[in-house]
């Protein structure tokens, strides 16, 4: 997934996640392979974690916004986990709506690839995973917007990004094709990032620390999920409640 702007770097990035949409999960997995685990793992992973920083806040999350949702593999774990009553997918490569489209579509399931169809406040939640690193850095900000735009006031924006401090990271993005050319962002830069698109910074965990091989170390994650150690991480955002029309 790249920006929905139309310059040159984002037609390229586009037509490049076309090209790997019959066979994303196949060159995803390439990368995956050596921690032990596949998609799914992760998937069920970020939702769960979320749910748990959400849970103490008392949120509820109706509908959600999946920003970047490529061929559509975070629908289930997202609208099962949180119990939607309503899913967008967004992802500006049309050949990647097309698959998801194939496989998930349903009446509360929806897949755009047009910006201009994301309804404004409108949803309880937005949330990317792994897009903000495909994005060229100068259309960074207008996608935030964008997800800003789209949440009703006191809505949560919730950022996941592979995390650049971990040099294994680096490893596995290299065994991905579609990742080879990616620019990650460092923790700090997503944060003053969403602050520049006008959301309050609520929290920043890490997490995914240990491989397979390692799994019995994983209930000590909980625990260390404030040191930059996970292969990714999670800053999780509101948007102000008196915030009508700022990025109209």
């Amino acid at each position: 997934m790249s920006a929905s702007d139309t310059g040159p770097d984002e037609v390229r990035q586009d037509a490049e996640f076309d090209e790997f949409a019959g066979n994303y999960d196949a060159a995803l997995n390439e990368g995956l392979k050596f921690t032990g685990e596949g998609r799914d793992y992760f998937a069920a992973g970020r939702v769960e974690w979320l749910i748990k920083r959400l849970k103490p806040a008392g949120v509820s999350i109706s509908a959600c916004l999946d920003f970047g949702c490529g061929t559509g593999g975070g629908c289930g774990p997202l609208a099962d986990g949180l119990k939607l009553s309503s899913y967008l997918g967004y992802d500006p490569s049309s050949a990647s709506i097309t698959e998801a489209r194939s496989l998930l579509g349903r009446d509360r399931f929806t897949f755009e690839h047009e910006d201009r169809a994301i309804p404004a406040a409108v949803f309880d939640l937005v949330f990317t995973n792994g897009v903000f690193h495909h994005i060229p850095p100068a259309d960074r900000l207008s996608c935030v917007k964008l997800a800003w735009r789209a949440l009703r006031p006191g809505g949560w924006f919730a950022f996941w990004e592979n995390n650049r401090w971990n040099p294994i990271v680096h490893f596995l993005m290299s065994r991905v094709p579609f990742d080879k050319d990616a620019q990650m962002l460092f923790p700090h830069q997503a944060r003053h990032l969403l602050r520049a698109g006008g959301f309050e910074i609520v929290l920043t965990d890490y997490l995914f620390v240990f491989p397979a091989m390692l799994q019995a170390l994983r209930p000590l994650e909980p625990a260390l999920c404030k040191l930059p150690l996970g292969g990714q991480y999670m800053v999780l955002a509101r948007k102000p409640l008196h915030s009508e029309g700022r990025h109209s």
